[in-house]
């Protein structure tokens, strides 16, 4: 299997690294292997290593940020000769989350390519897409620190696991693996009864752990307290869970990194079978002053680790997020006792992050949009570049 990771745009930020390095660290989890991002900020370097790419990889991961995905996207198909129409499904979920779009941005953000699959953000939002052919998978996707481990946990993973050739791994960790219900259905429904939490996955969840006996490392941060209290009025964790004795500062830790090192500090500071972490709820004000509340959940074991990112849904308070954040660590537990891996294909994960405009981010976005515009303008050289290599492929799509 080879895989190449293309991104275009201006230098690296701090976001942008933060999704390259989840979809880097989501494919090794599938492939048993470390890919990294190629980084490009010329357009006709871009086009001859894409094509290089598509004469010689199974796999083509193509990337950009989201200021200029919606130009990016509709470059890559036109470079790959790919007619597009708006997906349904993605339109859809646009209008629900945002009836005051117009129709004209919505099919901007809705755009992908005929007999293509939409993967899908939580918002419709700089959705990307993608496509097989033959023994081939092309898949674009935005380089979103708000979006992308929403992308991966609930469309990407799929994605590739369904028409990709499982055969020529090793082994595939999912195998054998029994469904999980989808966790927006599970959460509609918890809301019915009036919990706070689904008390039927925590308790399924711990059953597998007894039965397997494995155990859980968890570190004592300032949400621990609500695990104790589904341990002492809902479900017996005791034989399960133990408080880890790992603290540490988050210093200059973004709060995913926080996060995964609390989960690995718990697990190689103890004897149990894998590390997790709830983190503490963290609280930002954008620049309307309305403040925002966001946290973490976090599996890992002596390699991998799985992180998703909640927010607070409007008028949620702080411990309904916490409660939400504690289902969600137990969905990925369930998934790795079947599975014994850290792997990301659980979980509905949505980053918020402030708008804030450095000098540096300005300087940063100018030079980008040199790069979308020298993108537009060698559409049409790169349709004929790549098209001779994928005609036969890509084109009859």
């Amino acid at each position: 299997m080879k895989l190449s990771l293309f991104s275009l745009g201006a230098e690296e930020t701090i976001a942008i690294k933060e999704s390259q390095v989840a979809i880097e660290n989501a494919f090794k989890q599938i492939l048993d292997e470390q890919y990294k991002f190629t980084n490009f900020t010329n357009e006709k370097l871009f086009l001859t290593e894409l094509s290089t790419a598509v004469a010689r990889d199974s796999m083509i991961v193509a990337a950009a940020e989201p200021q200029y995905f919606k130009a990016f996207k509709a470059f890559i198909c036109n470079a790959f000769q790919l007619k597009c129409k708006p997906s349904k499904t993605i339109t859809n979920l646009i209008q629900f989350v945002h009836p005051e779009f117009t129709d004209d941005i919505i099919e901007e953000h809705s755009n992908i390519p005929n007999g293509s699959t939409p993967l899908v953000t939580q918002d419709g939002l700089y959705s990307g897409f993608g496509i097989k052919a033959k023994n081939q998978l092309l898949i674009v996707v935005p380089l979103d620190d708000k979006r992308i481990d929403y992308i991966i946990n609930n469309s990407l993973m799929q994605f590739v696991r369904e028409n990709m050739d499982m055969s020529i791994l090793t082994s595939d960790p999912l195998s054998g693996m029994e469904d999980i219900e989808s966790p927006l259905a599970v959460r509609e429904s918890v809301r019915r009864s009036g919990e706070l939490y689904d008390r039927q996955l925590i308790a399924s969840t711990v059953q597998k752990l007894r039965e397997k006996g494995l155990t859980v490392a968890i570190a004592n941060t300032k949400t621990v307290d609500f695990i104790g209290n589904i341990s002492t009025t809902a479900v017996d964790l005791s034989e399960v869970f133990f408080v880890s004795g790992y603290s540490t500062e988050k210093g200059e830790m973004s709060a995913r990194e926080f996060a995964v090192n609390l989960a690995k500090g718990a697990l190689l500071n103890s004897k149990n079978s894998i590390g997790a972490t709830v983190t503490k709820v963290f609280s930002l004000t954008d620049e309307n002053g309305k403040q925002q509340f966001f946290m973490y959940a976090c599996i890992a074991d002596s390699e991998n680790a799985n992180v998703a990112k909640l927010t607070a849904e409007e008028d949620e308070t702080p411990p309904q997020l916490i409660y939400r954040a504690v289902e969600e660590l137990f969905r990925m537990l369930n998934v790795w006792a079947d599975t014994g891996y850290a792997i990301p294909q659980s979980g509905e994960t949505v980053i918020v992050r402030p708008a804030n405009m450095t000098k540096q981010n300005a300087k940063v976005l100018n030079k980008m949009k040199i790069a979308v515009a020298g993108i537009v303008a060698a559409g049409s050289v790169g349709s004929v570049l790549i098209s001779l290599l994928v005609n036969n492929v890509y084109g009859v799509l």
